[in-house]
């Protein structure tokens, strides 16, 4: 049942995601400033759910894995690094960062010029 819930909040997230960029485009703004807006709104969403539902002991999964995930990706990413820093990992925190950031634009790259 949560993993239909994961999907259904998926669904919202990336219509959520696709009205930001519509709105931005109809407002004649660069495209990415969608990307800021969605990455920067579900960071600051996805930080305040999730200190929600440990404080509760509730399951947010529709709307931290779903709705959230479906909107950004990065907002996961920020909240790992977070994790990683109240954990006082600081080494693993780096090269999470790096990974993700420079591996990205890597691996995109060989995409895009594959």
């Amino acid at each position: 049942m949560v993993g239909l819930m994961v999907a259904l909040g998926g669904g919202v997230g990336a219509t959520l995601r696709y009205i930001t960029q519509v709105g931005i485009q109809k407002g004649n703004l660069p495209t990415y400033y969608a990307t800021i807006i969605v990455n920067l709104l579900g960071s600051l969403l996805l930080g305040i759910a999730a200190n929600w539902s440990i404080e509760n002991q509730t399951d947010l999964s529709f709307l931290t894995i779903g709705v959230l995930g479906g909107f950004t990706t990065f907002s996961t990413f920020s909240f790992d690094v977070v994790k990683l820093i109240d954990q006082k990992q600081y080494v693993t925190m780096m090269i999470y960062i790096v990974t993700n950031l420079l591996g990205g634009l890597l691996f995109f790259w060989l995409g895009w010029n594959f």
